[in-house]
Order: C-alpha cells, then sequence, then structure tokens
C-alpha cells in the first residue's frame, strides 16, 4: 500500500507543477518560452486531475489532499476563464445580441441557413460574426437573418442590424487568416465590432489519428501526439504577432469595442491574456458550465471568444452546443450599453 500511496503522491506533485506552468503561460511570451503554451492545452485534463486527487486524499483522510487544494484555489481566477459559475440571467429592452460562429469551410451545405433559421426565434440576433465563410452565400443569410447589412473579406463576413458606416480589414497574409471590423451607431454611440480568425494549430488530423490508434498503436498515437503540442508551440509564436497587429488597431480606436472570433487559443494562453488585458470575456463575466467551444477532435477546447470593454454590461453568455454543423459551437452574447 505504501508503494502505492508514493505513486499517487508523486504523480500528483507532477500535476501541480504541471499545472502551474500552465496557469504561467498567460505571462510569458512564446517567442521567449512556448513550453507553457503547448500545456496550457491540456488545462482542462490537468484541472480535473487535481480535482480528483483532491478527492482521493480526502477520501482516505491523508493530509496531502491540501496539494492540489492550494493549486486550485490559487489558479481559481483562471478557472473561471473556462468554467463559468453565473446562474442568473438578465434581459433589458436596449440589449443587443453578438454571436460569433466558425462554420468550418462552409461552402455547399444549406446547415448554416437552417440553423440560423432556427435559432433566429429563440435568440436575439443583432450582429453575426462568422469566420471561414464563403461571399456567395451571404446574401441568403442575410435574408435568413433579417440583417440587411453586411461586409465581408476573405473568409470572415460580419452581419449587422444597423447600417455600417465605415469598414476595414486586417489581413496578416494570403489566407483565410486575418481580422474585419465595421462601426455602426447604436443608440447614438459610435461602436467598433471587430471579427477575427487566428492562426490555426493544424491539429485535427492528427487529433483524429490519436483515437484511432490509441489503442491498436500506441506508438504512432504518441508520435502524434507530439506533432500536435509542436504545431501548437509553433503558431502560438505565430498568433502572438497576429495579436500585436490587432492590438495597434485597438489602440487608435477612441470609440467603444465588441470584439469576437477564433482565437484558435485557450482561455490560458498569451493570446487570451492580451485581449483580456483590454477587454472583458463575457463568457466571464456571465458563461455557465464548461466553456468548450470546439466540438472536434480535441475534447474541452475553448477557442471561440466575445470580449466588450467596459462601456457595456454583460447580460448572458451561452455556448449552443446543440448545433452540430461544424467543428465549432457557436458563442452568443447579450449585452447593453452602460447607463
Amino acid at each position: 500500500m505504501k508503494w502505492f500511496l508514493r505513486v499517487m503522491l508523486w504523480s500528483n506533485w507532477a500535476v501541480v507543477i504541471l499545472t502551474t506552468i500552465g496557469y504561467l503561460a498567460s505571462y510569458i511570451d512564446p517567442e521567449q518560452n512556448s513550453i507553457p503554451q503547448a500545456v496550457g492545452l491540456f488545462m482542462p485534463w490537468l484541472l480535473l486531475f487535481n480535482v480528483l486527487y483532491f478527492i482521493f486524499w480526502i477520501s482516505i483522510r491523508r493530509r496531502w489532499f491540501a496539494l492540489s487544494l492550494i493549486c486550485i484555489v490559487l489558479g481559481f481566477g483562471q478557472m473561471t476563464r473556462f468554467l463559468g459559475f453565473h446562474f442568473s440571467k438578465h434581459s433589458d429592452p436596449a440589449q443587443i445580441g453578438i454571436c460569433s460562429f466558425n462554420s468550418q469551410s462552409y461552402n455547399e451545405s444549406d446547415h448554416l441557413n437552417g440553423f440560423l433559421k432556427e435559432i433566429k426565434g429563440q435568440y436575439q440576433l443583432d450582429f453575426i460574426c462568422l469566420q471561414e465563410i464563403t461571399e456567395n452565400h451571404i446574401l441568403s443569410l442575410k435574408k435568413t437573418t433579417g440583417l440587411d447589412h453586411h461586409y465581408f473579406y476573405k473568409g470572415k463576413a460580419i452581419l449587422s442590424r444597423f447600417p455600417i458606416e465605415a469598414q476595414g480589414n486586417i489581413q496578416f497574409d494570403q489566407s483565410v487568416n486575418g481580422c474585419i471590423w465595421i462601426d455602426i451607431l447604436l443608440q447614438g454611440h459610435k461602436v467598433r465590432i471587430y471579427d477575427l480568425h487566428l492562426k490555426s494549430n493544424q491539429v485535427t488530423h492528427e487529433a483524429e489519428t490519436v483515437l484511432e490508434d490509441i489503442n491498436s498503436d500506441r506508438a504512432k498515437a504518441l508520435t502524434n501526439i507530439r506533432r500536435m503540442v509542436t504545431n501548437y508551440r509553433r503558431n502560438s509564436m505565430v498568433r502572438k504577432e497576429q495579436v500585436l497587429t490587432i492590438l495597434k488597431n485597438l489602440d487608435h480606436t477612441d470609440y467603444p469595442i465588441i470584439l469576437a472570433g477564433d482565437f484558435n487559443d485557450t482561455p490560458f494562453s498569451y493570446t487570451y491574456q492580451q485581449f483580456s488585458d483590454r477587454l472583458i470575456d463575457q463568457f466571464k463575466k456571465k458563461g455557465l458550465g464548461i466553456g468548450s467551444t470546439y466540438a472536434g477532435a480535441v475534447p474541452g477546447l475553448k477557442i471561440d471568444y466575445i470580449f466588450a470593454d467596459e462601456f457595456f454590461e454583460a447580460l448572458d453568455h451561452q455556448i449552443l452546443k446543440g448545433a452540430a454543423i461544424s467543428d465549432h459551437f457557436p458563442v452568443l452574447s447579450l449585452m447593453k450599453i452602460k447607463e
């Protein structure tokens, strides 16, 4: 029995150390050290293991329960980026609804139109920020949603209920990755809305292969896990430069901001922290439950977000996990201008 408890204790220490490194990922520039970014990819599972260790030590009445308990308590502020505890929701006659959705290379399928038609009667939609969308479907989407105004550029589109006064794009390269923005007049206030799509981690294929091979070919599965981690580390450095480019635009914007899109990065990442230093994650204000937004082969990932500045008051935030038409779930926020 002693050897078993010794193994459990050392493995508990390993999980606590890795979790601490994951907490630090938000504050370490990936160009200086990208290892913490890779650890951040596994944070949902590390947090779960900490809870299980805590329960184990409590159940056998050993003082080592404090090890994971301290780790969880010290990182609780970061945990709320992924776990929501807000049961109270509010509504207001002056509220606006904004949805962000990566439709996964939507081309021929009409599933998105059907989905938007279904949720139109259930949720307030004043703005929809889309990623991986094609321009030839914009007209039908506008008809479905009743949002008469739009701006499209290289795979990204914003549909708006309100006339667009100005628009622009921040393009990083020739891919669909980039950021678009529109300026609208909302209740007498000029507001800028950003729709971004940052560099992908390119791990979907490897993740699917790992799930297939984990029992039959563990050596191959481990090779693909290492490749996933390498891709994530490398692309986290690319995203850092993309974020800095977007932040320069934000810093020159003199009016209220809403920012939404597919960050392709976790709530424990350097990418997230850079936006969080300037804006407020609406999930953290009004989210409930597990905040995962990725429906693909890597479980537990939260990579889609809606941020807003302090000009707005968060009323509600939902992740529409009933939608099975993409490898992302749509995220929806309700907010209002503060009085």
